[in-house]
């Protein structure tokens, strides 16, 4: 079942009129969280002397679970504002979330999933934005002391503020050393190379790349609980590109409570 749904929400993708890059995360196929109520923040700011990348900002607010053991959902709502001065910062879209578990671990030479979302604009205007869908898969595979994640995505605009026409594709990538389950470093590599068939040079592409420290903790040895953990990332992601902003700090806080 779990292919069959994943095939579809392809399909719905091709079959519609994209979005840039997803939210500053890598998505694991391992994160499906059954049993768990999840809530969470994703959050990114820019860093740099150009008037048209400094000071833009986006913060996501998450609601999920896992719907079935291979298949997790959420809602978000994300929060965006524009480079320069005295922008306002705006509830820009409403997304819904999906992540498929399409092998087992250690199943194959690599771990396999599948992600999917739909993003709805909400703004219109000045500050009207497309709505999208963004799908592709997710790999990883432990090597050592160290696991391995690579997203990769396909982003379709639709609708009558898009600003783009066929499928955009983008990509993030993690290597993550388990030093220790509070505090372990990884580095992350983010990219868009542009529209398929019509990418424009490298130097003009967005590519970002940096260290992150990341961790979980319980809940009972913060004293907020018996059950449930927080999960923590913290990084700093340097532009590699002159179309790049030259420094963002990206941060997640991602709550879990067992139900």
């Amino acid at each position: 079942m779990r292919y069959f749904i994943a095939a579809g929400l392809t399909a719905l993708a091709l079959a519609v009129p994209k979005h840039a890059a997803a939210d500053y995360h890598v998505n694991s196929p391992y994160e499906i969280d059954l049993g768990e109520l999840e809530i969470e923040t994703n959050g990114d700011a820019v860093f740099d002397q150009r008037p048209d990348q400094r000071g833009a900002t986006s913060n996501t607010a998450e609601f999920g679970t896992g719907l079935t053991p291979w298949w997790h959902s959420e809602i978000e709502l994300g929060f965006n504002r524009a480079p320069g001065y005295h922008q306002p910062q705006l509830l820009t879209q409403a997304v819904w979330e999906n992540s498929f578990e399409l092998t087992q671990p250690g199943e194959y030479f690599a771990d396999f999933g599948f992600y999917a979302e739909y993003g709805q604009s909400t703004t219109s205007g000045r500050n009207g934005a497309s709505n999208e869908i963004t799908f592709g898969p997710l790999i990883a595979k432990d090597i050592g002391h160290t696991t391995e994640t690579v997203d990769l995505y396909l982003t379709r605009q639709f609708g009558p503020d898009q600003t783009a026409q066929g499928l955009d594709f983008s990509y993030a990538a993690q290597s993550r050393w388990n030093l220790w389950g509070p505090l372990s470093p990884a580095v992350e590599v983010y990219g868009d190379a542009g529209t398929v068939g019509h990418s424009p040079r490298f130097s003009q592409q967005q590519f970002l790349a940096g260290p992150v420290g990341m961790g979980a903790m319980p809940l009972r040895k913060l004293g907020l609980g018996n059950a449930g953990q927080v999960k923590y990332e913290l990084g700093w992601l340097f532009g590699a590109t002159p179309a790049t902003a030259h420094g963002t700090l990206r941060w997640r806080m991602e709550l879990e409570i067992p139900f």
